[in-house]
């Protein structure tokens, strides 16, 4: 029922009441309303109809056309607006949708304007889409994801060593996946004091489809691992790559995926890693794909954080202090619970502090 609804108000708004809404947004914006837009996207078709139903000559006209999808609000206050496409990133991705993905873009900018916002936020795999697949420059008041990622992947994996009693011992961490976030993630776990971080590769056949990680060259990684961190894009890829039957079943893992893992079909306990929170921030309506309203995708903080502090944060460690004093923390914890430690050489030293 809820999905009928949403679907008729999305249709609603991106159609009939299209301009008029636009026209509402502009006077908003008039009085400095909105310090940041934020974009988003389904990941799957499931996930698409949540929200817009596979009428074809439908899809064909939002289809590059971010529609208003909800607020982002502090408290009572509004502070952002987000924004909806229907498009896949298979199809944003591909070479001949490239004037796609600048409209997207164009009409992105042109929101900004009008709602008199002070960044654009970049959900997930658009910002890599838009930049290595088409050439479109991501800078500032433009942001991508990724220090918002990594912030958000950090704070899970200490989550879950102090969750699983792992803080006082040397934590050996695993990767699973590469790119660029793997490659920043590992770099930035290694600065951190965390010896032990490796990556492991996952290779895909035609069909988008994990091939099964084989031992030979990845055993004894494997076997040591406490906490394997899933960057795989799907939840389902990372139960093709066999990896859940090659780690060990005390070894816990933080799932960045979406779709998420089916933690029920693991005998191993599973984290999510994409979600942050901060008292009193919220969507409304809540994000399509099973989010809460108190739950913030972490592609939309670095745009955040920008618009909160006027500042742009291109360093990985000041972007998380900056971060950390904003009051965010992992969606995992309580909402006015911080969780921090003091570590060096990746020894996770116990005391636990809370901050209320």
């Amino acid at each position: 029922m809820f999905t009928c609804l949403r679907q008729f108000v999305f249709i609603l708004i991106g159609t009939v009441l299209r301009w008029p809404i636009w026209l509402l947004i502009g006077i908003a914006g008039q009085f400095r309303l909105f310090q940041f837009v934020f974009l988003v996207y389904p990941t799957s078709e499931v996930e698409c109809r949540e929200f817009c139903p596979n009428i074809p000559i439908l899809r064909r006209y939002l289809s590059g056309r971010p529609t208003p999808g909800g607020l982002v609000v502090d408290g009572w206050r509004p502070i952002g607006i987000y924004f909806v496409v229907p498009d896949l990133p298979g199809f944003l991705a591909r070479k001949k949708n490239r004037k796609v993905a600048e409209n997207i873009v164009n009409r992105m900018c042109w929101i900004r304007k009008l709602t008199g916002a002070k960044t654009i936020g970049l959900a997930g795999q658009l910002g890599p889409i838009f930049e290595k697949r088409h050439n479109i420059p991501i800078e500032s008041p433009i942001f991508s994801s990724i220090n918002g990622n990594i912030f958000s992947i950090h704070e899970a994996i200490k989550y879950a060593a102090i969750q699983e009693k792992s803080f006082s011992q040397k934590l050996n961490i695993i990767i699973a996946g590469g790119g660029e976030l793997g490659d920043t993630l590992q770099q930035f776990l290694i600065g951190e004091g965390f010896s032990s971080c490796d990556i492991v590769d996952v290779r895909f056949n035609r069909k988008g489809n994990a091939l099964p990680v084989t031992t030979i060259n990845n055993q004894e990684v494997l076997q040591r691992a406490d906490l394997c961190v899933n960057l795989l894009p799907k939840g389902e890829n990372f139960i093709e790559s066999n990896l859940p039957n090659l780690i060990g079943e005390k070894a816990s893992i933080v799932d960045f995926s979406r779709p998420a893992i089916e933690s029920s079909s693991l005998k191993q306990k599973v984290y999510m890693g994409n979600r942050i929170q901060r008292t009193g921030m919220k969507f409304v309506l809540a994000l399509p794909g099973g989010w809460s309203q108190r739950q913030l995708p972490a592609c939309s903080l670095p745009a955040l954080i920008a618009a909160l502090t006027g500042e742009i944060n291109n360093k990985l460690d000041t972007f998380c202090m900056h971060a950390r004093k904003q009051a965010f923390i992992t969606a995992l914890a309580q909402p006015e619970t911080q969780v921090s430690w003091p570590h060096t050489g990746g020894e996770l030293r116990g005391d636990l502090v809370t901050q209320n």
